[in-house]
């Protein structure tokens, strides 16, 4: 009697060892799963991410586009509300784009937006916001930045690319720009504030180009009405 108890016990030993074995390897299997699970959704969150820089960044010169610029813009413009503190916005456009596309073709043009970036990244600040407003024209917005700082810093740059040469096919050529500069008033909405730089620029191109120009004060007059929600 003994020896079949003990024989019982055994039996009942080894199902309940080979029961936490199972466990112990659908334990780790679920393991190895989430854990699959985990890195797939890292995988998808980084792509998510990127799609995400992708919509909001021009593809060619890696500046923020149109979208990313009204997200930017509407950020800074809460963020001037709150501290009372100034905000400026420049508004470039490449000279004698065209030209240099009809003589040289596209792929130089996209060269020089390229190097054009990479300079107005190199010379501001690393808070302030490059924008490809559209074509040849860039938006740069200065936060905690008056007027005189503003235009000293876009003169600034356009001694950068006096100094630094566009190469192209070993061949050196000079890019310019004209500006428009605008700094923000009491409770005026960004679509006035950059309609004040847009004007400031039309200004600097009939003024005969690679010029600096502030918006005026008769600049305000067309947008007096126009409040910022």
């Amino acid at each position: 009697d003994l020896n079949t108890v003990i024989d019982e016990v055994m039996r009942e030993t080894r199902v309940i060892q080979l029961n936490a074995q199972r466990s112990r390897d659908e334990l780790h299997q679920m393991k190895a799963r989430v854990d699959e699970s985990g890195r797939e959704i890292e995988r998808l969150q980084s792509e998510l991410a990127q799609a995400s820089e992708m919509v909001r960044h021009d593809h060619l010169t890696g500046a923020l586009n149109r979208k990313g610029m009204d997200e930017t813009l509407d950020r800074e413009l809460a963020r001037t509300r709150r501290r009372k503190s100034p905000l400026c916005l420049a508004l470039l456009d490449v000279d004698n784009f065209k030209q240099l596309n009809d003589k040289y073709g596209h792929q130089a043009g996209d060269d020089a937006l390229v190097y054009l970036t990479q300079t107005i990244k190199d010379t501001v600040r690393p808070d302030d916001v490059v924008v490809r407003y559209g074509g040849e024209e860039f938006l740069i917005l200065l936060p905690d930045t008056g007027q005189d700082e503003a235009i000293a810093v876009i003169v600034r740059l356009q001694r950068a690319l006096t100094r630094e040469l566009f190469l192209h096919n070993n061949e050196r050529m000079l890019i310019t720009f004209s500006a428009g500069v605008a700094q923000r008033v009491a409770a005026e909405s960004k679509e006035a504030l950059i309609g004040r730089a847009d004007k400031a620029l039309y200004r600097a191109k009939e003024a005969g180009k690679n010029r600096v120009i502030a918006s005026s004060l008769s600049d305000l007059a067309p947008f007096a009405g126009t409040r910022s929600v």
